[in-house]
C-alpha cells in the first residue's frame, strides 16, 4: 500500500517536471514589472523594471527537481572601475570620485572594504555627498566599488594599508542592465516562481503555456 501510494503521487498530474515549468510569467510584486519566459528548448528570457532600473537577461534554464535555475548566455561583461590615480592621504581616510562616462550619475559609489590584519571581512563603507569615507580602522588593503542602483560589486581595487588613499576611478559600464544569472534559483511556488533579487521577494505568475 505505502508503495502504491508514493507511486501515485510520483505520478500526479500537478507534479511540476520541467515540461510544465515551461512557459510565460509575469511579475506580480509590488513596484515591480517584467517578466520570464521558459522556453521548452532550455531557454529563457528575462525582463525587470523597479524604478528607475531596467534589467533583462537571456540564456539556459534547468529544473533540478525543486528549483528552476538561470544561466546567462552570453556571459554579459559586467561593470568595471579603472583606478585613474592613488594620491597618498592623511592616515585613516578615504575619499574616491569617479568619472561616470556615459551614465548619469555624480556621487562615489558605495564600497565593500577590507582592513589590514582582517583581510578575508568585508565591511560596507557608505561615502558623503563629497565621496569622503569613515573607515571603521585604519589600513584598508581593498575595495569593492558598487555599481549605484544595480548592486553589483566591482572587482576588487589593492590599496596600501601604510597611508589613507586619494583615489580617482572611472567606470566602465560594458553590459550594464544585462543581468549575469550564474545558477540563479528561483523556488517553486504552486504556479509561481520565487526569485531573491534587490532584498525583495520577486514573484513570477504563470500567465499561459
Amino acid at each position: 500500500m505505502i508503495a502504491l501510494a508514493a507511486l501515485a503521487l510520483a505520478a500526479a498530474p500537478h507534479a511540476p517536471t520541467k515540461a510544465r515549468l515551461a512557459g510565460f510569467y509575469q511579475i506580480e510584486t509590488m513596484e515591480v514589472g517584467g517578466g520570464l519566459e521558459l522556453k521548452k528548448d532550455g531557454h529563457f528570457r528575462y525582463e525587470l523594471e523597479y524604478g528607475a532600473l531596467d534589467e533583462g537577461a537571456e540564456g539556459t534554464w534547468m529544473f533540478d527537481g525543486k528549483s528552476v535555475h538561470l544561466t546567462s548566455v552570453p556571459m554579459p561583461k559586467e561593470p568595471t572601475f579603472e583606478l585613474v590615480n592613488d594620491s597618498p592621504a592623511p592616515p585613516c581616510t578615504l575619499s574616491i570620485s569617479v568619472d561616470w562616462s556615459k551614465v548619469d550619475w555624480a556621487t562615489a559609489p558605495d564600497v565593500l572594504a577590507s582592513y589590514d590584519g582582517a583581510p578575508k571581512e568585508l565591511h560596507f563603507l557608505q561615502s558623503d555627498e563629497d565621496g569622503t569615507f569613515h573607515p571603521e580602522k585604519c589600513g584598508v588593503t581593498m575595495i569593492m566599488p558598487i555599481v549605484p542602483m544595480y548592486d553589483i560589486p566591482a572587482e576588487p581595487l589593492q590599496l596600501s594599508p601604510a597611508t589613507g588613499h586619494k583615489l580617482t576611478l572611472r567606470f566602465h559600464p560594458n553590459d550594464l542592465g544585462h543581468v549575469a544569472f550564474r545558477d540563479e534559483p528561483l523556488k517553486i511556488d504552486g504556479s509561481s516562481l520565487l526569485m531573491e533579487r534587490y532584498d525583495r521577494e520577486i514573484r513570477f505568475v504563470r500567465v499561459r503555456p
